[in-house]
């Protein structure tokens, strides 16, 4: 399942951010005690202006993550329907058709000059909206692994994913081996 490059991307930035600033993943991960990851140098490695960033505005992004984080955690479109409307809203979401790149017509959701908050925040929320739209609420899902509580959106044909990536499944897999090699040593 692919959605258009655009939504793409704003798919993996909602993912990334999430899962980088959220703090039930940071806390999965015995991060919550070290530093949130440099705003400017985040948004930079994605492609998005970090024009604007101040002092604090990593403790937004993490307001932000967890707000986006409930997505993830309701089993009800209505509810992620309405928690993505309220980003949107909150963040001045103002989706308009332009022409200035090589893509050819393609959506801004803001006008030029908004904060790097606001900014991400819309392109964040796009993304996940998109995803609720085309493939419903049972495509967004949280890692499966023992120790990780990031966020995917499940990509596969007969969405059966469990884990975020392959190193949880790997590791979570390897540790259900060992255990059944245990208890059939019990056993025998």
């Amino acid at each position: 399942m692919n959605f258009d490059h655009y939504d793409d991307d704003s798919v993996a930035i909602a993912l990334d951010l999430i899962n980088h600033y959220g703090t039930a993943p940071r806390m999965a991960a015995g991060a919550h005690d070290t530093p949130l990851p440099d705003l400017g140098c985040f948004l930079e490695e994605r492609q998005v202006s970090s024009a604007g960033v101040r002092t604090g505005d990593e403790a937004a992004a993490q307001q932000l993550a967890d707000r986006l984080h409930a997505v993830f955690t309701t089993h009800d479109a209505g509810d992620a329907a309405a928690t993505i409307n309220a980003v949107l809203a909150d963040h001045g979401a103002v989706p308009h058709l332009t022409e200035h790149d090589d893509p050819g017509w393609h959506l801004h959701y803001q006008p030029a000059g908004v904060g790097p908050i606001d900014r991400l925040a819309v392109v964040a929320a796009m993304g996940l909206a998109t995803v609720l739209r085309t493939s419903g609420i049972r495509r967004f899902g949280r890692c499966d692994a023992t120790a990780c509580r990031d966020v995917y959106v499940d990509t596969s044909r007969n969405n059966r994913r469990r884990f975020c990536g392959e190193t949880c499944a790997n590791r979570s897999h390897v540790a259900a081996h060992r255990a059944r090699q245990r208890a059939d040593e019990h056993t025998a």
